[in-house]
C-alpha cells in the first residue's frame, strides 16, 4: 500500500517540482517587473478566476473520475463517451453564461474586489479565459479516471513550460498588462495539450460530440458534483474574501507583500498532496471495509508528514534567501509572518489525510461542513484581528482555522469509523510538531551560531524518533528497482 501511494506520488511529484520551478521563474518576473502592488492586483484576479472556474466547473471533477473509472472496469465505452460529453456541454454553456455577466458588471467587480473600477477591463480578459478552460478541466479528470498519471504529468510540465516562452516577453513589455494577458495563453497551451493526449487512448474520445443530456447519469455526477461545488466554492471564496479584507484593511501592497507567504502555501502543499490524491482518491473509492480504510488513511497521513515536515523546516530556516530569491527585496517584510503561517499548515496536512475517505466514501454532508468549516473560520478571524494585528492577524487566524478544523475531522472519524491512529504515527505527529516549535523558537531568539547548533540536533532527533530502519530499507530499496529498471530501458 505504502510502495502504490509512494511511487504515484513520485510520478507526479517530481513533474509538480518542474512544474513549480518554472512557476517559480514567472514569479521572479512578475515581482522584479510589477513589484508588490501588482502583484496584489493579479492575487486577488487569480482568486477570481480560480472561484468563477470552480463555480463553472460545477464539481463535476471528482465525479468524472469516480464514474469513467467505474465505466472502463465494466467495459462499457459508449457510457464513457456520453460521461465526457456531457460533462464538457453542460460546463461549457455555464462558462459562456458567465463570461456575459461578468462583462456587464466588469467595472462593479473590479470596484468590489480591488477597490477600484480601472480595472475592469482585466476581468473582462480574464473572463475570457474561462469558456477555453472548460476543455481541460474536463479532460484532466477524465485522464484521472483513466488513471493517466503519466500524461498528467507530462501535460502538466509541457504546459508550465511552453506558457513560460511567451509569459516572458508579454511581461517584459507590457508589465501587468502583459500579465493578465497571459493567462489567456496559458489556458490555450493547456487546451492543446490536452487535446493531443487525449487523441493518444485507444479508444477516440471527443469532447465535443454532441450527446443528449442522460438524466440519470447527470443526476449521478451531481451527487458528487454539489458537494464538491460547494466546497469547491467555500474554499476560493474564503480566498478572495481574505484578500478583500486584506485590501481594504491594509492596502495592495501589503497584500502583494501577503501573496508570497500564501503563494508558498499553496504551491509545496499542492505540490505533496495534489500528488497523492492521483492515486488515494481512486484507492478510496475502492474501498469498503472500514478496517480497510483507516489502513490506507494511516498510510496517507504517515507518507504525507514524513514528505511535507522537512520541507517545513526548510522554510522556516530559509525564507530570507527564498523570498529574495523568488520575489525581490521589496517583498522581504513576509519573512516576519512566516512561520505561523507555516504551522498552520502543518494542521491543514493532518486535516486532508485524515478527511480523504469522506468524499469518496459518500459521506457527503460530513465532507460538506468539514470541509466549509476552515474556510469560514478563517474569514471570521481575520476579519476579526486583521485590524488590531494586521498581517500577524491574518496568519494566525490561518493556524487557528486548521486547528479547529483538525479537531472536528479526528471528532467525527472517531464517531464515524472509530479511527485509530498507528502508534508510530502518534509518535511521527508529537516529534514533528515539536521540532516545528523547537525550529521556530530556535530560529527567533538564538544567534546564529547556536541556532545552527539546536537545529541540527533537533532535526537528528526528529529522524531518529520518526523514521524507522524498516521504512528507509524499503525506500532504498524502491529507489534501486527503479534505477536499475531505468537503466536496463
Amino acid at each position: 500500500m505504502l510502495k502504490k501511494i509512494l511511487e504515484s506520488t513520485i510520478i507526479m511529484g517530481t513533474s509538480s517540482v518542474l512544474v513549480m520551478a518554472l512557476h517559480l521563474v514567472r514569479v521572479k518576473i512578475l515581482a522584479v517587473l510589477v513589484g508588490p502592488s501588482g502583484v496584489g492586483v493579479l492575487s486577488v484576479l487569480n482568486h477570481f478566476h480560480t472561484l468563477a472556474a470552480t463555480f463553472i466547473g460545477l464539481g463535476l471533477g471528482t465525479g468524472i473520475v469516480k464514474y469513467v473509472s467505474s465505466f472502463k472496469h465494466e467495459g462499457d465505452e459508449p457510457a464513457v463517451q456520453k460521461l465526457l460529453s456531457n460533462s464538457f456541454q453542460i460546463t461549457f454553456l455555464l462558462s459562456f453564461t458567465v463570461l456575459v455577466i461578468s462583462i456587464f458588471i466588469s467595472s462593479h467587480l473590479s470596484n468590489w474586489i480591488l477597490s477600484d473600477r480601472k480595472y475592469s477591463l482585466f476581468i473582462i480578459i480574464y473572463a475570457l479565459s474561462l469558456p477555453l478552460a472548460v476543455y481541460p478541466t474536463t479532460t484532466n479528470s477524465f485522464l484521472q479516471g483513466l488513471k493517466r498519471i503519466k500524461s498528467l504529468a507530462k501535460i502538466n510540465v509541457l504546459r508550465s513550460s511552453i506558457s513560460l516562452l511567451f509569459i516572458i516577453p508579454l511581461v517584459y513589455f507590457f508589465r501587468l498588462k502583459g500579465a493578465v494577458i497571459s493567462v489567456l495563453v496559458m489556458t490555450t497551451v493547456h487546451l492543446l495539450l490536452n487535446n493531443y493526449y487525449l487523441r493518444k487512448e485507444k479508444n477516440c474520445y471527443r469532447v465535443t460530440q454532441w450527446q443528449p443530456f442522460d438524466a440519470d447519469l447527470l443526476k449521478k455526477l451531481f451527487q458528487y458534483g454539489l458537494v464538491s461545488l460547494l466546497t469547491g466554492s467555500t474554499y476560493y471564496l474564503s480566498h478572495l474574501l481574505l484578500k478583500i479584507i486584506i485590501v481594504n484593511s491594509l492596502g495592495l501592497e501589503m497584500n502583494g507583500i501577503y501573496q508570497p507567504i500564501w503563494a508558498l502555501t499553496m504551491t509545496y502543499l499542492t505540490l505533496v498532496l495534489s500528488s497523492m490524491s492521483a492515486y488515494s482518491y481512486p484507492r478510496l473509492c475502492e474501498l469498503t471495509s472500514i478496517r480497510d480504510i483507516t489502513e490506507e488513511l494511516n498510510g496517507i497521513l504517515r507518507v504525507a508528514v514524513l514528505l511535507i515536515t522537512p520541507v517545513m523546516f526548510f522554510l522556516i530556516l530559509a525564507r530570507r534567501p527564498i523570498i529574495q530569491i523568488l520575489y525581490s527585496s521589496s517583498f522581504l517584510a513576509a519573512t516576519q509572518y512566516m512561520p505561523i503561517q507555516i504551522l498552520g499548515d502543518f494542521f491543514k496536512v493532518l486535516c486532508w489525510s485524515l478527511g480523504m475517505y469522506l468524499l469518496p466514501t459518500k459521506r457527503l454532508y460530513a465532507t460538506i461542513w468539514l470541509s466549509m468549516l476552515p474556510d469560514v473560520m478563517l474569514v471570521v478571524l481575520a476579519a476579526i484581528l486583521v485590524g488590531r494585528y494586521q498581517v500577524h492577524g491574518i496568519t494566525v487566524a490561518f493556524a487557528l482555522s486548521y486547528v479547529i478544523a483538525l479537531v472536528g475531522v479526528y471528532w467525527y472519524s472517531k464517531k464515524e469509523i472509530g479511527l485509530s491512529l498507528w502508534n508510530r504515527n502518534w509518535r511521527l505527529l508529537s516529534s514533528s510538531f515539536s521540532a516545528l516549535i523547537a525550529i521556530i523558537i530556535s530560529d527567533r531568539y538564538l544567534p546564529l551560531v547556536q541556532n545552527i547548533v539546536v537545529v541540527f540536533l533537533v532535526i537528528i532527533i526528529w529522524v531518529l524518533l520518526s523514521i524507522s530502519k524498516k521504512e528507509v530499507l524499503q525506500l532504498k530499496n524502491y529507489l534501486s528497482e527503479k534505477i536499475v529498471s531505468h537503466t536496463c530501458s
